[in-house]
């Protein structure tokens, strides 16, 4: 068998392989009795085999004949003969079955009795008939294909809801160049009416990427206009510098709960940005500009509370000083701000510097301990006020871990804070006086925690008499994972004074792998995560969530998903937030997916199949790792709940 690189001197000026050079190779192949063919035309490459080739010179032509197979790109052929124009890169092919379906015995394919392929065109043939598996379904009077890079892409989606009845979501993507592409989003509601969005994205790896999506839709029932805006840019500026930028601004605070798959479905604040920010080895300097917008349901609008214009803040990291054994932090930061409850500008900084002395006591014991001094300045309290006001705060911070053994870890602390010049209020100047201990134990599978703090501080003359009253929650925290098969996770956080929990959670996942997909790593064929939650701000309710995953094939896949509310003293008072059913089929060149929602009190239902877009378009595969950067909700249908 030979294998031979010839490149068509007709397709760039500046591929200089001679046609005499070329001739001579064809001439060579054909005196075997079975022949392998590579030939490369720009940035398409073709295969093919046969029983028997002959090459006429004077023509530029080869003719296959014999059990001939070809592949171009994506395209995978088997015909009865074939001819090839070496020069012009035109393929002629009789009696074929074409398919992109890459398989010995692919589950779809179309045969023609002529086709024409173009290398790195297209391919054409008329009449078509599509075969699934080898059952003939349909026919196409003219098929046409192309195989250079798919710039446009065109997606519809049909579904129904309770409460829109049915409705249709379009979306029309263009891929400008390699660092550029657009969408266009077009959406009809049979209640609602015309959606319409533009989504533009842009990626130079290492540069810069980011991203510009708008959507409106006026409904046709309230007369409404709601609409969605978000922008998210990063850029490197320069080796140092960078530039991010985070908008995301809405019409009303329920437009994700509608129109978008966002796990924020309520949206009751919106926080903008621009960032410029600076990094060295050892410092981090930042500028800062940023706005808070709180919906008002009153006006039915978003209303402006606070403003930041500029912040600037330059921090260090934790430096040694010289041969000692000390290191030092130094931070300062000064901003300007404006509040809407307060109504006026503020100006005010801030400077703290920290001094840390690690100390190794022993081998299995440290004692750190810090001392630092923090500046505050504001040019005033509120509106009528004229005076600048000026804090000076001391706080000490000491950390004592004991790791006896490999498997327990103490660690009591001390931290203090004391806001000097400040002696005759009721606390003497005290900010924090409190204790606090973190004690753990790590088995093979199995981590527990508890931790909790006490409160010391104390007005002038108070004598502490119970100092119950002032413990913090007592919060216990276990987790026993045995290798990725099952994971238990349980917190508890208790409040001493009231003898009763703040919070808790149960958690239990297992999980079942097996080999039999892959000969390189296990495979998920199965999981099942259950638990219960409660706070307290829900008195006698607890919350209940279940999830089961299975992959009874490498091919299928089943989700289902629940999450209710109800009051576990008499069982009663269920409130199911949200139902959900995943399907998912995955046929090699085909996936299907089906899915049901239930969510409070309306409920949809959506199917999709399509034919998985050959290597050719997974170009674009770039562009949606970046979207799940920006829109982390938009994964796709192969993955489990």
């Amino acid at each position: 068998m030979i294998r031979k690189k010839i490149k068509s001197p007709m397709q760039f000026l500046h591929i200089t392989i001679s046609p005499y050079y070329l001739t001579s190779c064809l001439l060579l192949i054909t005196l075997l009795p079975y022949q392998l063919i590579t030939c490369l035309y720009a940035e398409q490459e073709i295969n093919i085999t046969s029983d028997k080739m002959v090459y006429d010179k004077s023509g530029n032509k080869a003719f296959f004949s014999g059990n001939v197979k070809l592949n171009a790109g994506d395209i995978f052929v088997k015909c009865k003969s074939a001819k090839l124009d070496v020069f012009k890169g035109d393929v002629y092919l009789k009696s074929v079955y074409f398919t992109t379906c890459d398989p010995e015995n692919p589950h779809y394919r179309y045969y023609s009795k002529r086709v024409h392929l173009v290398l790195d065109k297209y391919i054409t043939a008329f009449p078509a008939v599509f075969l699934l598996d080898d059952v003939p379904l349909g026919i196409h009077p003219y098929y046409y294909k192309s195989l250079k890079d798919k710039k446009l892409r065109v997606e519809f989606t049909h579904g129904y809801t309770r409460e829109d009845d049915y409705y249709t979501n379009g979306t029309i993507g263009y891929q400008f160049s390699e660092y550029f592409r657009n969408k266009l989003y077009i959406d009809y509601y049979s209640y609602k009416g015309w959606g319409k969005g533009t989504e533009a994205t842009y990626v130079v790896p290492g540069q810069l990427d980011g991203t510009v999506y708008g959507y409106i839709i006026k409904e046709n029932d309230t007369h409404e206009k709601r609409w969605n805006l978000r922008m998210y840019h990063w850029q490197n500026l320069t080796h140092d510098w960078i530039a991010q930028v985070n908008s995301n601004v809405s019409s009303d605070e329920s437009f994700n709960d509608k129109y978008t798959d966002d796990w924020t479905k309520i949206e009751r604040d919106i926080n903008s940005s621009v960032a410029f920010t600076k990094t060295a080895q050892q410092s981090t300097a930042r500028i800062y500009f940023s706005r808070y917008d709180v919906f008002d349901p009153s006006t039915n609008k978003y209303i402006l509370t606070d403003l930041t214009a500029p912040s600037v803040s330059y921090e260090t990291r934790k430096i040694r000083i010289k041969e000692m054994p000390l290191y030092y932090e130094f931070g300062i930061n000064g901003k300007r701000t404006w509040n809407r409850y307060n109504d006026f500008y503020k100006i005010e900084s801030d400077s703290n510097l920290d001094i840390t002395n690690p100390l190794q006591l022993t081998r299995k014991a440290t004692l750190t301990s810090s001392v630092g001094f923090a500046e505050y300045w504001e040019d005033r309290k509120s509106k009528e006020d004229k005076e600048d006001v000026f804090r000076s705060v001391y706080k000490t911070d000491l950390n004592l871990r004991i790791r006896p053994t490999y498997f327990l870890s103490h660690e009591f602390g001390h931290h203090f804070e004391q806001e000097l010049y400040k002696k005759k209020d009721e606390y003497h100047g005290v900010l924090s006086n409190k204790l606090r201990t973190t004690q753990s134990v790590y088995l093979d599978n199995l981590t527990l925690r508890f931790w909790t703090g006490l409160d010391i501080r104390r007005k002038l003359n108070e004598k502490i008499i119970v100092y119950r009253d002032r413990l913090d929650d007592i919060t216990s925290e276990a987790e026993y994972d045995t290798y990725g098969f099952l994971n238990l996770y349980y917190r508890n956080s208790y409040n001493v004074v009231n003898r009763k929990p703040t919070s808790v959670r149960y958690e239990a996942t297992v999980k079942f792998k097996h080999d039999r997909y892959s000969q390189d790593e296990s495979t998920e064929i199965a999981y099942l995560k259950k638990g219960v939650s409660y706070h307290n701000s829900m008195p006698d309710h607890v919350t209940s969530f279940a999830e089961l995953g299975i992959r009874p094939t490498k091919n299928w896949q089943f989700a289902f998903k629940t999450q209710l509310s109800f009051n576990y003293n008499d069982f009663s008072d269920f409130n199911y937030y949200e139902h959900r059913i995943n399907v998912y089929r995955d046929l090699h060149c085909w996936e299907a997916l089906f899915s049901y929602i239930d969510r409070y009190d309306d409920y949809e239902f959506w199917f999709k199949i399509r034919v998985k877009p050959p290597s050719l378009e997974k170009k674009e595969k770039r562009f949606e790792k970046y979207e799940r950067k920006w829109y982390p909700w938009r994964e796709k249908g192969s993955q489990f709940i």
